[in-house]
């Protein structure tokens, strides 16, 4: 395998990836060997796995994939759900805020004048705040 010997502890590594059902691809970056060394290896120590049986892993892995994918993109709808009523809220919020907004001036307004009506005294008012509010009272 590369050219350099296989230990003990590889040769116990292989093993137990190959069992795992690991590929020789998954097991060469493990054991930082080439894929054809880890077949040629499992060869000499009779742990020769099948095609079918690196298919059938493979297949596993991509069911598992799918079931992540499948998750996630369940979990993506119902955070766009989600989304969509917040949404809703803060434009019925932005709608009731902007009425109490208006309301507030209103009451604000009103009872302006009325001070000003009343306590005169508090206010210097200008000679056309003066107009306006006698053509307001008129």
């Amino acid at each position: 395998m590369g050219g350099r010997r296989t230990t003990k502890e590889e040769l116990a590594q292989l093993e137990t990836f190959t069992k795992e059902g690991l590929t020789a691809r998954d097991i060469a970056q493990k054991l930082d060997r080439s894929p054809a060394a880890i077949r040629n290896l499992r060869y000499k120590k009779q742990l020769v796995i099948r095609v079918q049986d690196e298919t059938k892993a493979l297949f596993q892995q991509r069911d598992e994939l799918n079931k992540i994918v499948n998750n996630l993109h369940r979990e993506k709808t119902a955070l766009d759900s989600e989304t969509d009523i917040l949404k809703k809220e803060k434009t019925k919020l932005e709608g009731i805020i902007a009425w109490d907004r208006l309301l507030l001036e209103g009451t604000l307004s009103d009872a302006l004048v009325n001070l000003k009506q009343q306590r005169p005294d508090l206010f210097t008012i200008s000679n056309q705040e003066q107009i306006e509010v006698n053509g307001a009272c008129s």
